[in-house]
């Protein structure tokens, strides 16, 4: 998981549910290094690593990105200078260096409030996030173009509530813990699993800093043809 800005400052005490043990947290907070995630290939080598726990050599890295190995090889030891990325032990076929992330969750916080790398950063991961959309939407147009149903979830969830300081504040730990329950359990599936597949997920809530506004959702996915 990677996110962006958290609010550092201490939780309200309250009676709660056991929560997921604490991810091991890289922080970024040099501007220059949030500038050089704002690369689609670094970004999905990132994202492999955090998300995997495993480690990788750039060949499987590269396959992902569309890159020759040499490529992925000169993108990870960019990562390995800001300390995203380590070279790990050897497995097999021990020609080809392998990688991991040197912990399981990314923290994006640049000093002083700086705004150009981390717009650059959300610009690639909005981009990025849009071409899956597209694709999905594609996908599910055709199921349903041969007459067999599609997938019952929705592809993407939009709305807005509105929630007391403390009401927003649960609602954003209880997101968080299922996600980081999830990844856990994604964290214990064993490489070519055959019913295990890749899930893309897209998080972001914040108050509304204009007016107050009533509480509406919507979801998405193509209309039935």
């Amino acid at each position: 998981m990677t996110t962006l800005d958290p609010d550092v400052r201490a939780a309200k005490h309250r009676v709660r549910p056991e929560r997921p043990s604490e991810p091991r947290r890289v922080v970024i907070s040099d501007p220059q290094a949030v500038r050089a995630l704002a690369h689609q290939a670094r970004m999905e080598a990132l994202d492999e690593l955090f998300s995997s726990g495993r480690s990788r050599t750039a060949t499987e890295l590269a396959s992902r990105s569309n890159l020759t190995p040499s490529a992925m090889s000169y993108h990870l030891r960019a990562l390995e200078r800001f300390g995203l990325v380590e070279r790990a032990a050897s497995a097999g076929d021990a020609r080809e260096r392998r990688w991991k992330a040197t912990g399981e969750q990314l923290v994006i916080q640049p000093l002083g409030g700086s705004q150009a790398g981390i717009m650059a950063y959300t610009d690639m991961q909005l981009s990025q996030y849009r071409e899956l959309l597209a694709s999905e939407i594609d996908f599910r147009s055709q199921v349903r173009a041969t007459g067999e149903p599609g997938p019952e979830h929705p592809y993407k969830a939009q709305g807005s509530m509105v929630l007391d300081s403390e009401a927003e504040e649960e609602f954003m730990e209880r997101i968080f813990d299922l996600v980081r329950e999830f990844e856990l359990r994604s964290a214990e599936v064993e490489d070519g699993q055959a019913d295990a597949r890749r899930v893309h997920y897209l998080l972001s809530a914040f108050p509304d800093r204009g007016h107050q506004a009533g509480s509406s959702a919507v979801t998405e996915d193509p209309p039935e043809v």
